[in-house]
């Protein structure tokens, strides 16, 4: 029996076919070691893109984020890796290194390992994996006009107080603590029922004289006997008032552009003069005696009672002072500017009063930031190397008082009266509740002319409880993530920092 088996086992020596089974067998060890170690190694790299792709995400975020110091910015960083890389991802991945350079750039690194399977075969048991992102600062030249409600409502419930600090703040912040700055103006159009260009800017009025002022410089006054347009100047009618600066808006063709002013009365703008009303009637704002009898339209456009007229105050609806600056806000805009103390001391100086007309609001806003006159400190829509912004906040929806102030039906505000003069008047023959429609619809084409010249707008509804108006201002927004939907007093600093930190741009360098 162990001859038989000893001469098997010679045969199976000698035999080739025995040969090549024990060499597979043999080489079948590193084929499946290599096999594994890439295997291994695949799933090292899988993690290493995503650590990569959280550092990213992780340095992106802490470079765009303004008023933070460098132990702050570090922490955030923290938190922007973790939510991309969550703890129970493969591998152990360590704390995050963030490193400042100056002003210039910030370093993000992160290293961890990753446990093997096969590759423990060698006693390797596991793989350092690491990665690293550079952010370097791209400043972002950025064109911003705040468009800010400063109606009666404005008063209430610390409002005011929380609207010019967290403004403030996210002017403090973009400045990034410097006086001045070449990559950033900003502008502030403070609104009510119209909007205060500012005395300085005569130039841009109709001054035209009867017939040949714009429809409406005349469509609130009879001029039987051919005067000169109403005006607080040129020559003045009233002793003890001049013009305040407000204007009405233009009609026609130009009512909702920011087509700059030229040759034609309709292309300029009418000075704003609310007229003296009724003295018999549920009126707001009458300051001066009829001199005249008859209907109450009559009373109102009856023009010689202006002739060396005193205005004796009083207050008219919503406590506001009578007089033709009726409604008009008294804080004028503030041009886009590089010098941050005066955009600072233009919202510290605001102050709440009047009724809401938010197109007359936006309207400004947009001519502000627009490259033609009136206003000339916007760069092209064009220009690269600029970025323009608007952020629109009203606390209300529109509101000029529907239904009340007599025949006129709504207050005296940049569009005019509700129900006036047909045809010729920007609300038409409506009545206020109307008018407030009108101005919705008005506020809605402004923003899409806004928007159609690439210009990013952002818009809060501040305490907002008119589920309209928050529809009209989430639809204005650029996004949807653009709007924001009535913050608390305390929450508004966050909105404001929250937009600031959209307007920073970065790239990452590698």
């Amino acid at each position: 029996m162990f001859g038989a088996s000893e001469g098997k086992l010679r045969s199976f020596a000698c035999d080739a076919k025995g040969n090549v089974a024990l060499l597979f067998a043999f080489s079948l060890i590193p084929l499946l070691l290599g096999v594994g170690v890439a295997v291994d190694y695949g799933r090292a790299l899988i993690v290493r893109e995503r650590m990569a792709d959280a550092a990213d995400a992780a340095g992106l975020a802490i470079g765009s984020w303004p008023g933070l110091t460098e132990a702050e910015l570090t922490t955030k960083a923290q938190q922007f890796f973790d939510a991309n890389y969550p703890p129970d991802a493969i591998g152990t991945v360590g704390k995050l290194n963030v490193n400042f350079v100056g002003d210039e750039a910030i370093i993000v690194t992160v290293s961890g390992v990753v446990p093997t399977t096969f590759m423990q075969l060698a006693n390797i048991g596991t793989v350092d994996v690491g990665a690293s992102t550079t952010i370097n600062k791209k400043e972002r030249n950025i064109e911003l006009v705040l468009v800010l409600d400063t109606t009666g409502s404005m008063a209430s419930s610390g409002k005011m107080a929380a609207m010019q600090s967290a403004a403030k703040k996210m002017v403090q912040d973009l400045f990034q603590n410097k006086s001045t700055s070449d990559t950033l103006k900003i502008g502030v159009v403070p609104f009510s029922g119209a909007v205060n260009i500012g005395t300085d800017n005569s130039g841009w009025l109709d001054k035209a004289t009867y017939p040949n002022m714009s429809a409406i410089a005349k469509e609130d006054f009879n001029y039987a006997n051919g005067e000169s347009a109403l005006k607080f100047y040129d020559p003045p009618k009233i002793t003890n008032r001049t013009w305040p600066g407000c204007v009405r808006e233009r009609g026609g063709s130009f009512e909702l552009t920011d087509d700059p002013p030229g040759s034609s009365a309709a292309s300029n703008w009418a000075p704003y003069f609310a007229p003296d009303e009724p003295d018999t009637g549920n009126y707001c704002n009458n300051y001066a005696d009829d001199k005249t009898t008859g209907s109450g339209d009559k009373r109102q456009r009856y023009t010689p009672k202006y002739n060396n007229l005193t205005v004796q105050g009083g207050t008219a609806c919503a406590s506001m002072p009578k007089g033709p600056d009726f409604n008009c806000p008294p804080r004028a805009i503030t041009p886009m500017t590089n010098i941050q103390g005066q955009v600072v001391s233009a919202i510290e100086e605001l102050q709440p009063k009047g009724y809401t007309v938010i197109p007359a609001g936006l309207l400004w806003g947009w001519r502000a930031i627009s490259p033609t006159v009136p206003f000339t400190e916007g760069a092209a829509y064009n220009d690269e190397k600029w970025v323009k912004a608007i952020v629109l906040l009203t606390d209300g929806q529109n509101e000029v008082n529907g239904g009340s102030n007599g025949h006129n039906e709504s207050v005296y505000n940049a569009f005019g009266y509700a129900a006036c003069c047909g045809s010729s008047g920007h609300l038409g023959s409506a009545n206020g509740s109307q008018a407030e429609s009108t101005l919705n619809s008005k506020t809605a084409t402004v923003c899409s002319a806004i928007k159609a010249k690439g210009i990013l707008l952002y818009t809060i509804g501040f305490q907002l409880s008119n589920s309209t108006t928050q529809n009209l201002l989430k639809n204005c927004a650029t996004k949807p993530d653009m709007y924001y939907n009535s913050p608390s007093n305390e929450q508004l600093a966050g909105v404001f920092q929250d937009i600031a930190q959209g307007l920073s741009e970065l790239r990452i360098a590698q």
